[in-house]
């Protein structure tokens, strides 16, 4: 299921590239306005089952995203709904899980979109997606 959009944000023109901006004060913020991008680019079962072994979820969270492991985007909305819904502490633990799992490209999205929590600028598109959804 797809969280609620930011009401905040516009598409504008800037240095000759389309870019989209939005305000964001939070780490569930900026996984929100990453979130259709996210959804195609995050190998969720490593990502949760590491998340797992450092106590970041619980059994049953890491049991919903592996049941999903036909559907990879579906996979990935389980975990994303699961973090941004949690405290910092998880959000961390899955940035960590991200660069041990050799998903680094992921992290720079979201380190970029979070710096000083300030706003959300990227041009499009970010990334070709790794899944069909």
């Amino acid at each position: 299921m797809k969280p609620s959009k930011l009401n905040v944000g516009t598409t504008f023109t800037f240095l000759s590239k389309q870019q989209q901006c939005y305000a964001v004060s939070g780490h569930a913020d900026v996984l929100r306005v990453l979130y259709d991008k996210l959804r195609t680019i995050i190998e969720a079962q490593s990502v949760a089952r590491q998340m797992f072994e450092s106590n970041a979820l619980t059994p049953k969270e890491l049991e919903s995203i592996q049941a999903k492991r036909n559907e990879p985007c579906e996979a990935a909305e389980r975990l994303l709904n699961i973090v941004m819904n949690q405290s910092s502490n998880v959000h961390s633990c899955f940035m960590e899980a991200l660069k041990k799992t050799d998903q680094r490209h992921v992290w720079d999205i979201i380190v970029e979109g979070s710096y000083k929590g300030i706003g959300l600028c990227f041009t499009l598109p970010l990334l070709k997606p790794m899944f069909r959804c």
